[in-house]
C-alpha cells in the first residue's frame, strides 16, 4: 500500500516515514501489541499529537482541499483544552485515523463559537429554542474526526471509524462529561447515525452551510444520559463496544488509560463560565 506507482521506482514521503518513526517509539513503549491496531490519547503539546495533525492534515487535503494552514488558524488557539485520540496500526507502525478533542476552557468550545460566528446565531437563543439548559463545564466539543484513505472502507470494515468512537465515548465519560458538541459534514453524519443509533440532534434553526470547504455542514450535540438508555435498547452490541469498551478488542486494543482527558477536565475545572449555572436538560429533544 504504500508503493503508490506499482513497477515504479518508490517514491519515499518524507513526512510519512518520519510518522512512521513517531509512531513506532510510541508502539515500543506501549502496551499489548498483539492486536493489530490500538487507541491512543496525547495532549496537544505531546509529541504523538502529531500523528493526529498528520493524518487531518492529508484527509482534510484530500476531501475539502484544506491546506495544514488553514487548519492551524482555525484549532491552535484551543490546543491548552485539546487532546487527540489516534488509532495506530501496529503493523505497519502507522497512524490510521484521529479525533481531535476540546475541554471546556475560558476559550470556550469551537463548534459553540462558529454558531454565533459562522452560523450568524446568538447562542443563548439557539439553546434556549433547542431546549438546552447545561452546565458548560460538562459540555465538550468533537472539533474534528479523520480516517486515512488506507483505513477506510473494505481494507478495515469501519472498524477504525468505530474505535474512534469507542474512545470518544469512554474518554469523555471517563472525565465526567454529559454533553459534546460537534460540526460535522452531512454525509459523514449519515453514516455516523446509522452506525451508531442516531446520537446526534441538530441544534433549532441552525441549518447546513459550506463550512471549511465541506459543501454541506451543520453542528450538533449528544447527551449521554439521553442517548446511552436509548443504545443500549436499540443495539445492545453498540452499547458495549461504545460504552463498556468490550466487541472490538481482538482487532483494536482500547487505551490504555483515559487519565488525558481527565488531568484536562481537571485543569479547567471551576474556571469555566457557564451559561446559567448547573441546570438539568429536557430530554425530549426536537426531531
Amino acid at each position: 500500500m504504500d508503493n503508490e506507482l506499482a513497477g515504479h521506482e518508490p517514491t519515499i514521503d518524507l513526512v510519512r516515514e518520519e510518522m512512521r518513526e513517531l509512531a513506532s517509539s510510541v508502539i515500543d513503549a506501549g502496551a499489548d501489541t498483539s492486536p493489530p491496531f490500538g487507541t491512543y490519547l496525547f495532549r496537544a503539546d505531546e509529541p504523538g499529537a502529531q500523528l493526529g495533525r498528520y493524518i487531518e492534515d492529508t484527509v482534510f487535503a484530500e476531501w475539502f482541499g484544506n491546506s495544514a494552514e488553514l487548519l492551524d488558524a482555525e484549532y491552535d488557539a484551543y490546543d491548552a483544552s485539546t487532546y487527540f485520540i489516534v488509532i495506530l496500526d501496529h503493523v505497519r507502525s502507522l497512524p490510521a485515523g484521529t479525533i481531535r478533542i476540546n475541554v471546556p476552557s475560558e476559550l470556550g468550545l469551537k463548534t459553540l463559537a462558529d454558531i454565533e460566528s459562522v452560523w450568524g446565531r446568538e447562542l443563548d437563543t439557539v439553546l434556549a429554542e433547542t431546549g438546552l439548559a447545561w452546565d458548560e463545564r460538562l459540555v465538550w466539543d468533537v472539533a474534528t474526526s479523520a480516517v486515512h484513505a488506507d483505513y477506510r472502507g473494505k481494507a478495515t470494515d469501519g472498524m477504525i471509524s468505530l474505535a474512534l468512537y469507542q474512545a470518544v465515548v469512554r474518554s469523555l465519560r471517563a472525565a465526567g462529561a454529559r454533553w459534546f458538541v460537534c460540526v460535522l459534514d452531512m454525509h459523514v453524519m449519515r453514516l455516523m447515525q446509522e452506525m451508531t443509533s442516531a446520537p446526534f440532534y441538530p441544534f433549532v434553526g441552525v441549518e447546513p452551510v459550506r463550512y471549511l470547504d465541506s459543501p454541506a455542514s451543520n453542528a450538533f450535540w449528544c447527551d449521554f444520559e439521553e442517548y446511552e438508555p436509548r443504545l443500549q435498547f436499540a443495539d445492545p452490541f453498540m452499547h458495549g463496544v461504545l460504552f463498556r469498551g468490550e466487541g472490538i478488542e481482538a482487532v483494536v486494543r482500547e487505551a490504555t488509560t483515559y487519565a488525558v482527558s481527565q488531568d484536562l477536565a481537571e485543569r479547567f475545572a471551576g474556571r469555566v463560565t457557564t451559561r446559567g449555572g448547573e441546570r438539568g436538560l429536557s430530554l425530549d429533544p426536537p426531531m
